[in-house]
């Protein structure tokens, strides 16, 4: 729990440096792309945190592109 609370301390940290940088040069679409991969961060590290099993993307990927690879192999 006190690894959850330190990711939101960095998290509020982070938000509280870059977040008035952007509204001041009134960059919507930065703003919005921060708040997202953050969100997204912010999700899967507390997920880490406590203990819980995380899928890795690029196991996605490599599920695509396998019958690819098998494919051009035979």
């Amino acid at each position: 729990m006190l690894g959850v609370l330190g990711l939101l301390i960095v998290c509020t940290l982070v938000i509280w440096l870059e977040v008035p940088k952007l509204r001041k040069k009134k960059a919507k679409k930065e703003l919005w792309l921060f708040y997202t991969v953050l969100a997204t961060g912010m999700v899967v590290s507390i997920c880490k945190a406590l203990g819980l099993n995380v899928l890795n993307p690029s196991d996605l990927s490599a599920a695509i592109f396998k019958p690819i690879s098998i494919f051009l192999l035979y």
